[in-house]
């Protein structure tokens, strides 16, 4: 089964664009258990209040995750495919069409998301507020909700990195999905020189 999200941006219609395909292999991993009662639960309260993610908050989830022991985590391979769009003489982003296989279906193709040109090339970043319920299932509230889509020109490589922890609204324990995807692969044609 593949899943679908496309986002549209429109920018200078006399840009000159380049379309990039990245292939990438990786992992969709779930778990469903809850971490235990340690500071850093507590440090995912700060994160998750924060109206935007920082790279502080991306440290504490990260140790947050090492509370699971790794047989609670099922792993799966996973296989994306990223279609870019960019203005490559001015080096913009125009637009993102990504595919999975198998579709993970905790994500959100209606997330609010950001694009960002970084030194090395392009990063695309959907979010949704911690609280927000999620619109394909109504029984889960957000407690985290990150995936991050990058290019770079210079290695010819792409990636994407997803956390997703979702919160069951009754409250039961070992219910709430804490999902990971990450994925890496080689893009074609663009390659720059440094």
């Amino acid at each position: 089964m593949r899943f679908f999200i496309a986002l549209l941006l429109s920018s200078s219609l006399y840009a000159e664009n380049s379309k990039v395909l990245c292939e990438l292999d990786g992992t969709y991993s779930i778990t469903y258990k809850d971490i235990k009662k340690t500071y850093l639960s507590e440090g995912i309260e700060f994160f998750k209040n924060l109206a935007t993610q920082t790279q502080q908050s991306l440290f504490l989830l990260q140790r947050a995750k090492t509370s699971f022991a790794s047989e609670d985590w099922e792993k799966d391979k996973m296989y994306i495919v990223q279609y870019w769009e960019a203005d490559t003489e001015n080096e913009k982003f125009k637009s993102l069409v990504h595919t999975f296989d198998p579709s993970p279906i905790w994500i959100n193709p209606s997330a609010s998301w950001s694009s960002q040109v970084t030194k090395n090339g392009i990063e695309v970043t959907h979010s949704m507020k911690s609280g927000e319920e999620h619109p394909l299932f109504p029984d889960y509230d957000v407690d985290f909700y990150r995936v991050t889509n990058s290019f770079n020109w210079y290695t010819g490589k792409g990636k994407i990195e997803a956390d997703i922890w979702l919160k069951n609204k009754e409250d039961s324990k070992n219910s709430d999905p804490k999902v990971e995807v990450r994925a890496s692969g080689q893009c074609a044609p663009q390659k720059k020189k440094f």
